[in-house]
């Protein structure tokens, strides 16, 4: 097919703004997925369990010139779940964007790990991002047109002493391939990103249980990178746009690891 220049209609297409909601928004690679949206001008609403992280990264947003709402939830739990997205719909419209970030560690050798451990962090990961389409995905499917981008992590491949949050990823990168092979015919892609290490607020929490410093686990970490720096949020929502693009609709079903270097 020969190449020719985007007319005026279709430019005007790629700028379109969508509702985009963003879970775990309120910290680390969730907060830089939400401004990075609303960058773009898309109306984000920021989910998370702690509704002052939320408000925070709203603030932030709506003060650059942005439209954007908190909103609280606990993703494993079908019923908040439910009434987050109905007063999302209320406030901005229906979803079109659905970031699935919300997540945490529990980590522990296989041995050692308790059962309350494993199903936290498995709940959260896993059955949040399930939770999540079920309840956008319809609207999405109404309009012909859907975004489900899941954050996943270079320790689908395999990483020790973190059991739970390992299967944890790896059957969100499993969910991936097989919900988008389902959504396919209804105009939704549904992608997931991998970051490896990135500076966050879990990074102290790794750092601990290593027995080092932040300033020292951080140059450690950064030797073992091909790119030979740690990454940033912002590092990764830039994967996330380029799923989240009105004109990505030819590319689902795929991982894509962020992370400094080759993995997969």
């Amino acid at each position: 097919m020969e190449w020719r220049p985007p007319t005026r209609e279709h430019q005007d297409r790629l700028m379109k703004s969508r509702v985009a909601l963003v879970t775990g928004g309120g910290s680390g690679i969730g907060a830089g997925v939400a401004q990075e949206l609303a960058s773009l001008g898309h109306q984000v609403a920021v989910l998370d369990r702690v509704i002052e992280a939320a408000g925070e990264v709203a603030d932030q947003i709506r003060a650059s010139g942005g439209t954007a709402v908190a909103v609280r939830a606990d993703v494993s739990d079908p019923v908040e779940v439910a009434q987050a997205v109905d007063e999302v719909t209320a406030a901005l419209g229906p979803v079109g964007i659905l970031v699935n970030n919300a997540g945490f560690a529990k980590d522990n050798m296989v041995l050692d790990m308790p059962l309350d451990d494993w199903d936290a962090v498995v709940a959260t990961h896993l059955r949040g991002s399930f939770l999540m389409l079920k309840a956008t995905a319809p609207a999405m499917r109404e309009a012909g047109w859907g975004r489900i981008v899941n954050i996943s992590s270079i320790s689908a491949l395999g990483d020790d002493d973190r059991v739970n949050y390992v299967a944890a990823k790896a059957g969100l990168e499993g969910f991936t391939r097989a919900a988008a092979l389902d959504l396919a015919p209804c105009g939704i892609t549904v992608n997931a990103v991998g970051p490896g290490v990135v500076h966050t607020g879990m990074t102290t929490v790794s750092a601990a249980r290593a027995g080092r410093t932040l300033e020292q686990h951080l140059e450690l970490q950064a030797k073992t990178i091909p790119v030979g720096r740690i990454g940033t949020p912002h590092d990764i929502a830039r994967a996330v746009l380029f799923f989240a693009a009105e004109d990505a609709d030819f590319v689902t079903g795929q991982v894509i690891y962020v992370s400094g270097g080759p993995h997969g």
